[in-house]
């Protein structure tokens, strides 16, 4: 008689030991291979919503307009903090050095609003229709041959009246973040429409610095109960809504789990989001995208120094990265100094090959140049 080896006795004794091996040296490259980002669809395009209020503002063509109901709360004002340097992408922004470069501060738009508002102030507003019509399909944005695209956006809206107005009648296709239960942000954020121009929320988020959030901050104390409902109230209290980005949110956007309670109640609003980019640890971006979220992330601030010269030097790399990539973001401020600059230099930007679009269409054209959001 043979004799039988015991290595093959054995596992026809035991084979189950050997399948699993098997399916698992098999299996792992299998699954790897299937569920690369690579092998992923393309994300279709999402539409954003259009709304119907009592008395509807003429709107740009092809542009949808989400218009969200008003509320009540206290008034404060939270204060800018630093922020990363200057991404170089419009989507995933590079690896920064944070010390490079300072989100600008508000202090003057804080003793303004301590002039006229007092911090015991509460402010009533008034709420508009919340009535929603059906969304519509996300436009289509065509590029013109040999012109780039610059999207700017004007964030801390809602505070000072007048620089505010100066604000909205800036020239083209400016988008402006409102900032939530402020005196003048429903007021002002009905002008921009008005005017033919995009409005976002301008979401307060916990910062590093532990400055203060005002009315509407979010922070990763809150439960998710809580979370939700300060974002919904933040939501329902400006009006004509497209879009968020984060004010401040150096600690807050780079949480994955608040973060994706953010896109979450987004995606039932069909809204966009803008990472301001406050620090180089966000996950907004990269969470929206996974959330299939329209997003993009801005590349320059442009008035971290509220001088003519560096609000001039800024601009000027917004427009450089706008001819190297074919499109930029970029975010001011309410300040005196920026608004002189903008009114002079907006008017120019044709003659130089160069068109301000809003948010909404610059995410479109990104989505078509790159294939993702």
């Amino acid at each position: 008689m043979s004799q039988r080896d015991p290595l093959l006795e054995a596992i026809a004794r035991y084979p189950a030991p050997l399948i699993m091996t098997v399916v698992g040296l098999v299996g792992m490259p299998l699954t790897l291979w299937l569920f690369t980002p690579e092998r992923a669809p393309a994300r279709p395009e999402t539409p954003v919503a259009i709304s119907a209020t009592a008395a509807p503002a003429a709107t740009p063509t092809g542009t949808p307009v989400a218009a969200i109901a008003a509320a009540t709360q206290d008034i404060a004002l939270a204060l800018p903090e630093q922020s990363p340097a200057d991404a170089l992408t419009v989507d995933t922004p590079a690896s920064a050095d944070p010390a490079t470069s300072t989100e600008p501060a508000a202090a003057k738009l804080l003793e303004d609003a301590a002039a006229t508002v007092p911090a015991s102030t509460t402010v009533t507003l008034s709420a508009p229709s919340s009535a929603n019509s059906a969304p519509s399909p996300a436009q289509s944005f065509v590029p013109a041959q040999g012109t780039h695209y610059i999207a700017l956006i004007i964030d801390d809206i809602g505070y000072v009246d007048d620089l505010g107005a100066r604000a909205v009648a800036l020239p083209d296709d400016v988008t402006f973040a409102v900032l939530p239960h402020t005196p003048h942000g429903v007021a002002l954020a009905q002008a921009a429409h008005d005017n033919g121009k995009e409005v976002m929320l301008h979401a307060p988020m916990s910062n590093l610095g532990a400055m203060p959030l005002g009315p509407g901050g979010l922070t990763p104390q809150l439960t998710r109960q809580e979370f939700v409902q300060t974002l919904t109230a933040a939501l329902d209290a400006v009006p004509h809504l497209q879009g968020l980005n984060n004010h401040m949110g150096s600690e807050l956007t780079a949480l994955e789990e608040p973060m994706r309670w953010v896109m979450e109640t987004l995606q039932g609003r069909r809204l966009y989001f803008v990472d301001s980019y406050t620090t180089a640890s966000s996950v907004a971006g990269r969470i929206a995208r996974e959330q299939n979220i329209p997003t993009l992330t801005r590349n320059v601030f442009l008035d971290n120094v509220q001088t003519a010269e560096d609000i001039d030097r800024e601009f000027q790399r917004l427009l450089s990265l706008a001819r190297e990539k074919g499109f930029a973001t970029g975010i001011g401020h309410p300040y005196a100094a920026t608004l002189d600059y903008l009114e002079k230099t907006l008017p120019t930007l044709a003659a130089l090959n160069i068109e301000l679009i809003p948010v909404s269409q610059m995410i479109a054209l990104q989505q078509q140049a790159t294939g993702a959001w």
